[in-house]
């Protein structure tokens, strides 16, 4: 009877560590999810489906309502998405109703699951001390995926003051109580190591991008374009004054804007200014099926005069789409492509844009070798979603 007893104990904790071994499930405090528009929430949505479609495990997104349709939570391409109820305390900065039914309802299920690991994104948002706060009650390993290369700039004296503090205060905290920190590019070191002495990993992000169609090129005119938030640290004001000059030596230019976002009067009074409606086409928000499909490839040149990055996912999307870049040299840009259809100048100066902009156009004209094979491959989600997971199981103990 001993015996017996023994070689079912045996068996049954062996199936239990096979199961332990072959399940993984992540739990995502996220500020935004989409359908609202981001970067962040780009990745995280990119994230979620590939690392069910490569059957690394399960993943739960944890989510505030602004942006959202609803408060009904629902499941989309493997992963399922829960959702807080929350309002805007300022802009871009969601806060949860924490006194709501709702609230407590969602971290029960989050209780339910009992993810493995739980993970946060960028470091002063609420969501990630949510997240933060449930790891340490739940006694889990908690991940921080940190966007940010350095204090937030192209703020009044005022937040930069706050947003400063802020850094050397819960920013640190939010660091230093991490098991483990992923930074997005490996500009965004420096700036971490500041704050806390948590292992950091750099994984650079996958893009879901479709493999190109055949360019259009129109002879007659030379299409520069800009894809991004209309919001002042994108320096698309600086872009559209370098514009004003160079159309005056190269008439057939046209700049296109693509993108949204609190700025878009006053550059759309700019072009008036400078009386160049004629030469300066503002898109609007465009789904990213229809700038990845369409209108980056019709492009001749790309250009992000962005004052900040972490990593811009619009130069790595112009480059897949074989289109020259120029790019002001912030964040990771640099790490993207060693290519030469990745021109790099100086941010912030209107005359390096300018020739960075010539640059491009000489090698526009004279023919240059695309980088879109080389980034495809180092930007690969199926690769990327691979490596969180060994660094998930090195976290929790297991085999690699």
């Amino acid at each position: 009877m001993k015996k017996h007893t023994c070689f079912f104990i045996s068996n049954s904790y062996i199936l239990r560590s096979f199961i332990f071994e072959e399940s993984m499930r992540i739990a995502q405090f996220l500020p935004y999810f989409p359908p609202h528009k981001g970067g962040l929430e780009t990745l995280a949505e990119e994230f979620s489906k590939y690392f069910v479609g490569e059957k690394c495990g399960e993943v739960l997104n944890i989510t505030f309502s602004v942006g959202q349709t609803s408060l009904q939570s629902y499941q989309k391409d493997g992963y399922q998405v829960l959702i807080i109820p929350a309002f805007e305390l300022i802009s871009n900065y969601p806060v949860p109703k924490f006194w709501t039914k709702q609230f407590r309802s969602v971290l029960k299920q989050v209780k339910k699951r009992n993810p493995n690991i739980i993970q946060t994104h960028t470091r002063f948002f609420l969501s990630t001390f949510l997240g933060g706060l449930c790891s340490k009650l739940r006694k889990k390993k908690r991940v921080h995926v940190e966007h940010g290369s350095g204090a937030v700039k192209g703020l009044v004296w005022r937040k930069s003051l706050f947003a400063n503090a802020y850094d050397y205060t819960l920013g640190k905290l939010c660091f230093s109580t991490a098991d483990q920190i992923i930074a997005i590019s490996q500009a965004n070191l420096p700036f971490i190591q500041k704050f806390c002495k948590t292992p950091i990993e750099v994984i650079y992000r996958g893009i879901d991008f479709p493999q190109l169609t055949k360019k259009k090129k129109k002879a007659d005119q030379i299409f520069i374009g800009f894809v991004g938030r209309l919001v002042k640290l994108k320096g698309v004001a600086l872009l559209i004054s370098a514009f004003s000059e160079l159309i005056k030596e190269i008439p057939e230019l046209r700049l296109k804007i693509i993108g949204n976002g609190p700025e878009k009067d006053s550059l759309q009074k700019q072009v008036q200014e400078l009386n160049l409606q004629d030469k300066v086409s503002f898109l609007g928000f465009q789904e990213q099926e229809k700038v990845q499909n369409e209108l980056l490839p019709k492009f001749d040149l790309f250009v992000n005069p962005s004052f900040q990055e972490g990593l811009p996912t619009t130069v790595i999307e112009a480059l897949l789409a074989e289109t020259i870049v120029v790019a002001t040299e912030v964040g990771g840009t640099r790490e993207i492509s060693q290519g030469e259809d990745l021109i790099l100048v100086a941010p912030g100066k209107k005359d390096t844009l300018k020739v960075g902009i010539r640059e491009a156009l000489g090698r526009y004209q004279n023919g240059y070798q695309s980088s879109s094979v080389q980034v495809r491959a180092k930007f690969d989600w199926s690769k990327s979603v691979k490596v969180y997971l060994n660094r998930y199981k090195h976290l929790l103990g297991r085999k690699l």
